[in-house]
């Protein structure tokens, strides 16, 4: 505040020096006097008849002025200086930011290293509206839909109220599952409703041989169910076995799917998209 108020002073100085100097000299020389209005008005007389005036009074008033801005730039060089260092600093932290910025973004989208994906599943994921030929064991043209089939909502809210999430169902070999889900620790649920337990067999195979050419060392941990509505199927190893919904739901009820934590978030967001990249590329395997 201080140094503004010196520079306003010696502006004033500056100004008011310029001003006598030029009046002394235009009286000296010219015999004009600019605080006089008379000598204005001739002075516009004069050149509006066209008459000839001096250029040494323009000169004069030109260098007056000339003097009175080269003082100023002196006055306020400093200042000058310092706001342009200003805005090349602020200009060079915008670029700074928005460089970290994109570096930071560009991080947050990349996969993990730890899923290896081949070049092959990344342009199958691009291809989003290719045609889907669903089928199930017994209804080769059947939609996995919920408006065509009653039971996907309800494996669908059974499982999301425990903590699970829920995929599009993808198409298997030939077999479209009516559940699809993931928790977290890369676990896999994948379910039927009267489904041959052969033709579920094949699904997991299928999905087994698919994770180990795509991760490596990490193992996808499937878990594989078949509501039997028509209680045709006995007990299972590889395949658990419920003959209603309401078994399924108990059973979900009490293995819900475990916390996810801030610490295991970015790990299962990666598991989640390479999941998604997998039902686009098992269709097409």
């Amino acid at each position: 505040m201080k140094n503004k108020f010196e520079h306003i002073l010696l502006s004033l100085l500056l100004g008011l020096s310029v001003l006598l100097g030029l009046t002394f000299w235009l009286n000296i020389t010219f015999n004009f006097n600019i605080f006089s209005g008379n000598h204005w008005a001739e002075l516009s007389k004069l050149q509006a008849m066209h008459i000839p005036i001096s250029s040494g009074f323009y000169v004069s008033i030109a260098i007056a002025i000339f003097i009175f801005l080269s003082g100023l730039f002196v006055i306020y060089g400093d200042e000058i200086k310092n706001i342009r260092t200003h805005k090349h600093t602020n200009q060079t932290t915008i670029n700074e930011i928005k460089k970290t910025d994109y570096v930071s973004t560009t991080i947050e989208q990349s996969r993990p290293p730890r899923l290896n994906l081949p070049k092959n599943i990344s342009e199958i994921a691009a291809q989003k509206n290719a045609q889907q030929q669903n089928q199930n064991f017994s209804k080769p043209q059947q939609d996995d839909s919920p408006s065509m089939n009653p039971y996907n909502p309800i494996l669908s809210d059974i499982f999301m109220s425990n903590g699970y999430v829920v995929k599009k169902n993808p198409v298997i070999t030939g077999f479209t599952p009516n559940l699809f889900a993931i928790a977290d620790d890369e676990t896999l649920w994948i379910g039927g409703v009267d489904t041959n337990v052969e033709t579920m067999i094949r699904a997991i195979t299928k999905l087994q041989s698919v994770f180990q050419e795509t991760l490596e060392d990490i193992p996808i941990n499937i878990n594989a169910f078949i509501i039997d509505t028509l209680n045709q199927i006995g007990q299972n190893d590889s395949v658990m076995i419920f003959k209603s919904i309401d078994n399924l739901r108990a059973y979900i009820n009490q293995n819900p799917a475990p916390e996810i934590t801030d610490e295991k978030l970015e790990n299962f967001d990666a598991y989640s998209n390479y999941i998604d990249t997998i039902i686009q590329y098992i269709k097409k395997a």
